[in-house]
């Protein structure tokens, strides 16, 4: 098995993500990622978490090093994705592999395609944390 590293996650967050998990009609398979995910995961006050990580809603830039191509890409809920506007759904693979981790990293995820990918990310735009805002 591959090690992991640790993604750091506030406490409003995990609270929010299990009501998604949990919710009518959500399929099982929600659950199953969020536990992996909190298996490696810190879990920290909304007030603690440093400014370089990626929580829920925040906006990221992340890099393709092969190709060069850059993207940028806001973690939301379910309720709120919508691939073409650059919202990522946190329970799809790419959203579960940004969710907590930190500026400079490299984030690894396998989409529906099948082939591992591996995206650097490169900086982040807004976290709601960060901007005092502990509501989104």
């Amino acid at each position: 098995m591959k090690k992991t590293k640790p993604c750091y996650l506030t406490e409003l967050d995990v609270a929010r993500l299990e009501k998604h998990a949990a919710a009518p009609g959500a399929d099982a398979k929600l659950q199953d990622m969020l536990d992996d995910v909190l298996e490696r995961a810190v879990i920290v006050e909304s007030r603690d978490i440093p400014a370089n990580i990626v929580t829920m809603n925040s906006q990221a830039t992340l890099i393709d090093e092969t190709s060069g191509e850059q993207m940028t890409w806001t973690v939301v809920y379910p309720p709120n994705a919508d691939f073409a506007l650059g919202r990522l759904n946190v329970f799809s693979p790419v959203g579960l592999a940004l969710l907590g981790a930190k500026r400079g990293e490299r984030i690894r995820f396998t989409p529906p395609s099948g082939t591992e990918k591996v995206l650097k990310l490169e900086k982040i735009l807004f976290q709601p944390e960060a901007a005092d805002d502990f509501t989104l």
